[in-house]
This record gives C-alpha cells, structure tokens and sequence, in this order.
C-alpha cells in the first residue's frame, strides 16, 4: 500500500491571541496519532505558519513544494465562532484593516489581481464535518473563511498542486460544561481528536482518487 503523506499547519500568535490553540491541537495530533497513522501508511507532518502578510503566500507555495503532501490541512484560530468550521472556499479578498502579528497591514484588497472571485475545496467536507462530530467536536461548514491570514493560506494551498487540501477553523477551547447531564464544550482534546478524525476521512478519499 503506497504511503499517503499529510501536512497540518498550525499558526503562530497574533494581536488578540497570544497563545493560538492551533499549535497545540496540531502538536496533540501528531503526538497521540502519529503510530495509528503510520500503521494506514500515513505520514503526518507539521508546520507552524507566522501571522504575516509579507510572504504568506510564497510560504505556503514553498511549504507545499518541500514537503510534498497528499493532503494539507490548515489549522486557524477563530475566537468568535463556537463550534469548528470546515472552510469550503477561499475568497480572493483581503482586510485593508487588520494588523498582522507584526503590526503591518495588507495593503491591497485582492490576494490575485485578476483571479476569480472564490476558488472551492475538493475536501470531502461533509463527510469531514460528520467525523469530527462522532470524535465529540460541534463542527458545521463554512463559506466565508474570512479576510485574514486564514484564508490567504487556504487560497495559496488552493492554487498549489496539493491534491487535497482544506481548512478548518477552531474556537478557543473551552472547558466542559454539563447541561441536563450532557457534556458540552470544544475542548482540547475534543479538537484533537476531531482533526485526526477528519484526516481519516481525507486520507480515505485520496486512495480513492488515486484508485479512480
């Protein structure tokens, strides 16, 4: 059975999230399912992505290249949403409001001058979203990946020869609260095991396409 190699990205701190839970949840990943993985002839790999403008589609565009991954999954934080969100598309627009971790801004509105205005995941992303609920985590789709950095790098990661690549957004995590005798809450270690679910589900649909 031919090696399946997957890259998972997590993002530094930036303004307003001095510790990004993304490392952590890409860290527990690795570190708690990397053997069961390897088993399915999985590789597992990770990066941390600086919050930064400058650059931030050539990192993504090189990372990819070195790496030379079957399946890219992004990890980015989104303190406001409640449950876990599978991005379904990459917008070609960009905040001229937003600091980065460096104090700098966009500067321009179009990520691809001339680029079409939305490029769409080949993810299977409902069959995603349905694990990472089994494995204990809220997670619902999503169409507006935003204006940041998170959907710069879904963009790049698009237009890159990945064969599959996706993005997921996390909430802060949160600590359990019973309601009427049912545990609630996005977790750490619900996270963690959601993302590793949803790479299942990928790695499954790469043999398949590469089968088809």
């Amino acid at each position: 059975m031919a090696s399946l190699r997957v890259l998972i990205t997590a993002f530094s701190a930036f303004p307003g999230a001095p510790v990004n839970p993304t490392l952590a949840i890409a860290r527990g990943v690795a570190g708690k399912h990397a053997r069961r993985f390897a088993r399915m002839g999985v590789e597992l790999h990770t990066a941390v992505l600086p919050v930064a403008y400058g650059g931030a589609q050539a990192r993504v565009v090189d990372l990819i290249a070195r790496t030379r991954p079957d399946i890219v999954l992004h990890l980015g934080l989104a303190g406001r949403r409640k449950q876990l969100t599978f991005e379904t598309r990459a917008r070609n627009r960009l905040s001229l409001l937003t600091h980065d971790a460096q104090r700098r801004r966009a500067g321009r509105m179009l990520i691809e001058p001339g680029g079409p205005a939305a490029l769409r995941s080949r993810a299977p992303v409902a069959r995603s979203v349905e694990a990472i609920a089994r494995a204990g985590a809220d997670c619902a789709p999503s169409i507006d990946a935003g204006d940041y950095l998170c959907n710069v790098t879904l963009h790049a990661a698009l237009r890159s020869n990945a064969p599959l690549a996706a993005f997921l957004h996390v909430p802060r995590p949160r600590r359990l609260r019973a309601r009427r005798g049912r545990a609630r809450g996005a977790t750490l270690d619900r996270m963690v095991e959601g993302v590793a679910a949803a790479i299942f589900v990928m790695a499954v649909e790469r043999r398949r396409q590469r089968t088809a």
